[in-house]
């Protein structure tokens, strides 16, 4: 006779960049021993990979993970994180201005109330000259590694994650899919802008969605008052 085994309860979450509800479990031992192993390698390769394949194995529905922007991932693993080893984190913050080792700051953080902030001012669907425009898509986490691999000054690569997230370029008699187009095409259009319309561009990722959770917290040794927005997942743990 088979042991009996454990039934996980099931939550919901909404997915920021499609807002498309989920349903999800809390992730298991074998998940966290998982990602224990993969934080103590050091490896950022190694820690994002497992948490894609936690999220695959504790969402419900399908979910293409490798496609899902940065900041869906981030969220997705917090609110599994919340429900799996508890809401509430706390974080020892040094104070910015004193040298004293006894100038930190422990505060609480409840998990369940981080969200992905929007910017106003962000649109995906970018007008750029005559009847031209273009519409973007968010870059995924392993195409933001890239970028933070990238040497200083590095253009080219910045030129190329910019093309990567060009999902179609648009007049009033067609649309082309990017994916379809050569490469050396795409470059070309983007070579051929001016500063002004490339700016646009720049905006789109410069407003993008983010997680982020503002916190202030009082140094015990000069009282100095602190206002800080922690942003992105390397922030929380």
């Amino acid at each position: 006779m088979a042991l009996p085994m454990n039934t996980a309860p099931i939550y919901k979450l909404t997915v920021p960049s499609t807002g498309k509800e989920v349903e999800f479990r809390p992730f298991l031992i074998k998940e966290e021993k998982a990602l224990l192993i993969a934080q103590q390698s050091e490896d950022p390769g190694v820690m994002l990979s497992s948490i894609k394949e936690v999220i695959k194995s504790c969402v419900k529905q399908e979910i293409d993970v490798d496609s899902l922007a940065t900041f869906d991932i981030e969220y997705i693993f917090v609110q599994l994180r919340s429900k799996s080893v508890g809401e509430i984190i706390d974080l020892t913050l040094q104070c910015d201005t004193c040298t004293d080792d006894k100038a930190v700051s422990v505060v609480n953080i409840d998990l369940t109330k981080l969200n992905v902030t929007k910017n106003e001012k962000h649109n995906s669907n970018i007008k750029l000259f005559d009847d031209v425009g273009v519409v973007m898509k968010y870059p995924t986490i392993d195409i933001i590694k890239e970028l933070e691999n990238a040497e200083e000054n590095d253009y080219e690569k910045v030129f190329d994650v910019i093309a990567k997230c060009i999902d179609t370029v648009y007049n009033s008699d067609e649309v082309f899919h990017i994916k379809e187009q050569p490469k050396a095409e795409t470059m070309e259009f983007l070579n051929n802008l001016t500063g002004e319309q490339f700016g646009k561009i720049r905006e789109f990722f410069d407003t993008m969605p983010v997680l982020e959770h503002s916190i202030q917290y009082k140094c015990p040794v000069c009282n100095k008052e602190h206002n800080k927005t922690l942003r992105g997942l390397e922030s929380f743990f």
